[in-house]
């Protein structure tokens, strides 16, 4: 098990969870996921997805 994991999508370095109990706290290294900043996640998979969906997200809005 590991207590810290880094996120990256896309090559982007998005964010680092810590974790914390049973769970990960996100911490964003990039401004555009700042929204999932102390954001707990159940797993690193889910922290992963979540950034990947709020990424599609801003590309979509930039389009």
């Amino acid at each position: 098990m590991f207590d810290a994991y880094v996120v990256e999508i896309e090559e982007t370095a998005a964010g680092i969870l810590i974790r914390s109990g049973r769970a990960f706290v996100f911490h964003a290294v990039e401004n555009m996921f700042s929204a999932l900043e102390g954001v707990t996640f159940p797993s690193a998979a889910a922290a992963e997805l979540a950034a990947r969906r709020l990424m599609r997200g801003r590309k979509r809005a930039m389009a």
